[in-house]
């Protein structure tokens, strides 16, 4: 059910450090906006949601201490995940330590047995709340029937600071660490000397999956290790996801895709392992799309090269469309992800479908992180259309909001030229083109194209 980071996508994971370097930096509210999309996208990802909470208790607070009302955050959806998506995005951004929102959240949690976020949520009523010993109790209670006696004891000593005279809260403190000691010494009442070595083992495979930078035989060898483990146990979903994750750093796909499947039949409520495997398929899917291309471009004179073509032709169509259907089931699933917005946009405009994507792009960009994709992307779609005015001021406003002279907004520039272009403005035309010529001589045609208007 927990995200880690190295489950994150790349551009997730860049998402996620631009938001963690805005917090050093007391950004908030710029880490917000970055970590917000990751978090409603990866709903598991609880390190994300720790460090949004807290950006967003800053930016509440504006550095003063809190005053928490208890109104309850009354959401309409029926799926847990989604009420958890509205409570990021309706509450918890103006109101972060909300005690009905976070108690709310808490069932949410509890109904998809996720009992760490349920935790999480408790944990910020206590921040906002200190005094707040029922709460406290709730807490505890859950810490200890989720055997995380620690940490129940000492949300038991809280409660003791602040009302000495709490019987139940001192009883606690001296179970939990009577609890604590018997977990120490592997005697629990359920286990054995033979699961707690399972345990470690899975923990040292977990520890070298995290692991940055293995070379391709460290890799092969921790999968045979990850394959033992699995021939043992076929059902343990841990066991499961790392052998895909393994063959797909190994580049066999289709394996990967295999064992990807199988883990969502053994966790089908997963969001992030249901993206991880859409990704994985679109990845396994343009594989095969790239294999027949070369194939054609080889062997042009083959005498069944119609046919492939046919084939080629009908496999893209159809690889366009799951795409869109993929994309459509995210948008349900969330519909005020923008991000999931920009995916339908791109996947309409990759099937040709542009009057279809523009809607969708026109959410996305009011999402910052994603808004000069979206720009860029609206342009292509309008000039496509053939309303080059309206592609022209989309991709001159992107073009504006860009300081840098990076890869983007070269990319933006040269499509302004070419709409330019088409509309007969010459002049605006070569301007465009010559900011790009003058920062990077070779990018695509422009030296060629500048250079000549001086002949």
């Amino acid at each position: 059910m927990i995200v880690k980071e190295n489950e994150l996508t790349p551009k997730q994971q860049n998402l996620w450090k631009k938001g963690l370097l805005a917090i050093e930096q007391k950004n908030w509210e710029y880490a917000v906006g970055l970590i917000l999309p990751v978090v409603q996208e990866l709903p598991g990802f609880l390190d994300g949601r720790m460090a949004l909470r807290r950006a967003e208790g800053e930016v509440a607070g504006g550095g003063r201490k809190f005053s928490f009302g208890g109104g309850l955050f009354k959401g309409t959806k029926k799926d847990p995940w989604e009420a958890i998506a509205d409570l990021e995005e309706n509450v918890f951004q103006k109101d972060p330590f909300n005690p009905g929102a976070n108690q709310q959240l808490y069932d949410l949690a509890m109904k998809v047995q996720f009992p760490d976020l349920a935790a999480f949520a408790l944990e910020t009523i206590r921040m906002g709340q200190p005094e707040n010993t029922k709460n406290m109790h709730t807490l505890a209670q859950h810490y200890m029937a989720h055997d995380q006696p620690e940490k129940a004891s000492e949300v038991y000593r809280a409660i003791v600071k602040v009302d000495p005279r709490d019987i139940t809260a001192v009883k606690g403190e001296k179970d939990a660490a009577a609890r604590s000691s018997i977990l120490r010494q592997g005697w629990d009442q359920e286990g054995d000397f033979r699961k707690a070595m399972k345990n470690a083992e899975e923990a040292g495979i977990l520890e070298l999956l995290n692991k940055q930078g293995r070379t391709r035989e460290q890799t092969e060898s921790l999968l045979a290790r990850v394959v033992d483990e699995y021939n043992q146990d076929q059902t343990n979903i841990n066991t499961v996801k790392a052998m895909a994750q393994l063959y797909d750093e190994l580049d066999q796909s289709d394996n990967a895709l295999m064992f990807y499947e199988y883990a969502l039949t053994l966790n089908p409520g997963d969001v992030a392992l249901q993206r991880r495997t859409e990704l994985i398929r679109d990845k396994v899917r343009d594989i095969h799309i790239a294999q027949m291309e070369a194939d054609i471009e080889a062997n042009p004179g083959a005498p069944d090269i119609e046919e492939k073509r046919a084939q080629l032709a009908q496999i893209r169509m159809e690889r366009a469309q799951t795409a869109i259907n993929e994309a459509r089931a995210r948008v349900e699933r969330n519909p005020t992800d923008k991000q999931v917005r920009f995916d339908l946009g791109q996947a309409y405009f990759n099937a040709g479908m542009h009057t279809e994507a523009i809607p969708e792009l026109q959410q996305a960009k009011s999402n910052p992180n994603i808004r000069i994709k979206a720009m860029l992307l609206l342009g292509r779609c309008f000039e496509r259309k053939n309303m080059n005015d309206l592609a022209q001021s989309a991709l001159a406003e992107a073009s504006k909001e860009l300081a840098i002279m990076d890869n983007t907004k070269k990319e933006i520039l040269y499509e302004l030229a070419l709409v330019n272009e088409k509309m007969g403005r010459q002049e605006q035309y070569l301007e465009a083109l010559k900011e790009i010529y003058n920062a990077d001589y070779g990018y695509r045609d422009v030296a060629r194209r500048v250079e000549s208007s001086y002949q």
